[in-house]
């Protein structure tokens, strides 16, 4: 039991920040997605604010702790694969979110719901951004809880 909280002890202090800061980006990533799909408005602030957030910390974080993890590597063959998993989606969550906001701003601008004209693709979005935030609390609790 005491290894396990020496072990939380030494989580990276920005993993922890990183953790916490992404669930507040992601009320506001799903806010945005919400208030374009029932209220036909891009809440332009909100949404920039997430993507800034995402741009100057996270990505800056992620690259850090790729840099950090080649000179320790994780536990288990398993826990590296997700850890791959991870990243790779992120990344790839992260460049959907730059292209699927940039088109949601442009179309809101000009009077299209872009968010309820597309929802398979919304919906989409919104799940893979969620296993992408889920995956990362997943590895977390993997690096520094188990």
């Amino acid at each position: 039991m005491a290894a396990q909280y020496t072990r939380i002890m030494h989580a990276p202090f920005w993993s922890t920040f990183t953790l916490i800061a992404e669930l507040f980006v992601s009320g506001a990533i799903y806010y945005t997605l919400l208030t374009g799909y029932f209220w036909n408005s891009f809440p332009t602030l909100v949404a920039g604010i997430a993507v800034g957030y995402e741009i100057l910390f996270n990505i800056t974080y992620m690259v850090s702790r790729t840099i950090a993890d080649t000179a320790s590597p994780l536990e288990s063959r398993t826990a590296e694969l997700f850890a791959a998993a991870h990243g790779i989606l992120s990344l790839l969550m992260f460049i959907g979110l730059l292209v699927f906001f940039f088109f949601a701003w442009r179309a809101y601008r000009h009077g299209s719901n872009f968010f309820k004209n597309r929802p398979a693709l919304t919906v989409t979005f919104g799940f893979f951004w969620g296993l992408s935030i889920l995956s990362g609390m997943v590895l977390y609790a993997l690096l520094y809880l188990f």
